[in-house]
């Protein structure tokens, strides 16, 4: 299955984003504002 760039680039934000959730450190603000990119994010993809 081909990606395009944009889609690539997408899923590698995504998996990113994923990884920083995973962490501690976050403040609430930061994790409120990290899933709402995330749930942009698959919808843009799809998921």
């Amino acid at each position: 299955m081909a990606f395009s760039c944009e889609e690539y680039r997408h899923q590698q934000q995504l998996l990113a984003l994923k990884k920083r959730l995973s962490e501690d450190k976050l403040t609430p603000e930061e994790r409120e504002e990290i899933e709402r990119m995330v749930q942009e994010l698959e919808k843009r993809l799809k998921m």
